[in-house]
């Protein structure tokens, strides 16, 4: 993967980022890996010396690690905390591991928190990558340390916060949101593990026999919703109502004076913006055609 600077970032961060490389440790394959999309994990071996990403792409990631180091040095120091331990167990001839930022150690139970800086979009839609995240890491810690985990979390810090936004729908009161994950069975953690090491399995095979990769879910795509937003004509930059159904936004419109109703249409927003093998995916040209 080849890490450009096109736009003069100080050298100093890029220096950090360099520093700040990610390490999985002794493991064949990580919580992070694992519920990430096959196909892209793939696509990124099959291409990695022709990937370019440039260095402000990584800066999301360096807030994260500094949202750690403000954590773990503020932690309360009459609970027991342990802070950036990484988990190993041996399943199904995989070496998994997961690096879990903290875990409070109560008499009655473990409480495991993960932190993100995220954006309001990321809190907003409930990313369901985050209850995977953190039911494989209340496994780790549940079959490695045989302690119960009772709890586990989300501390999100809304990188693009807004004041003027809140009270909209679903928009975080704060900058700094804690989200609650529900917790699955061990049977649930388990069967959901051996599913994705399964796909992934069978997406490395792909790599070595040059077979056929399976598809992203609409879900690894980010893929959005279509919905129907109603605006006042007079101020086309922003939707003054947003409807899941096209009956129910043209209902309100015929309420209202000098409005339009606008279909926003399904997207798949990573694959347009965010992921780093887009160019060499088929998958994405054939869902353009």
């Amino acid at each position: 993967m080849k890490i450009t600077n096109k736009f003069n970032i100080p050298q100093a961060i890029v220096n950090f980022a360099h520093r700040n490389e990610y390490n999985p440790g002794a493991s064949d394959t990580t919580v992070s890996r694992l519920i990430d999309s096959p196909r892209i994990g793939v696509l990124s071996k099959r291409h990695n010396d022709e990937i370019e990403i440039d260095i402000q792409e990584l800066i999301p990631a360096l807030v994260g690690t500094a949202l750690h180091s403000i954590f773990e040095k503020g932690a309360e120091k009459e609970k027991t905390v342990i802070s950036e331990e990484r988990i190993f167990y041996k399943i199904n001839g995989w070496r998994v591991s997961g690096q879990i930022d903290t875990q409070d150690i109560e008499p009655d139970g473990v409480i495991v928190t993960d932190y993100k800086s995220t954006s309001a979009w990321a809190v907003m839609n409930e990313k369901i990558e985050w209850e995977y995240q953190l039911n494989l890491y209340a496994y780790l810690v549940e079959k490695v340390k045989g302690l119960k985990v009772k709890e586990a979390q989300i501390v999100a810090l809304v990188r693009d916060w807004n004041r003027r936004d809140v009270g909209k729908e679903n928009y975080p009161e704060s900058m700094v949101v804690t989200i609650p994950a529900k917790l699955w069975t061990m049977e649930e953690r388990e069967a959901y593990l051996i599913d994705r090491l399964n796909k992934h399995a069978e997406a490395d095979a792909s790599l070595v026999l040059g077979g056929a990769i399976a598809d992203c879910t609409p879900a690894e795509q980010w893929r959005s919703e279509e919905t129907f937003a109603v605006y006042k004509n007079k101020n086309m930059n922003r939707a003054f109502r947003v409807f899941a159904l096209k009956e129910e936004a043209d209902n309100f419109a015929s309420q209202e004076k000098d409005v339009s109703v606008v279909t926003r249409k399904a997207e798949p927003k990573r694959c347009l913006n965010w992921c780093r093998v887009a160019q060499f995916c088929d998958q994405k040209k054939r869902e353009e055609e």
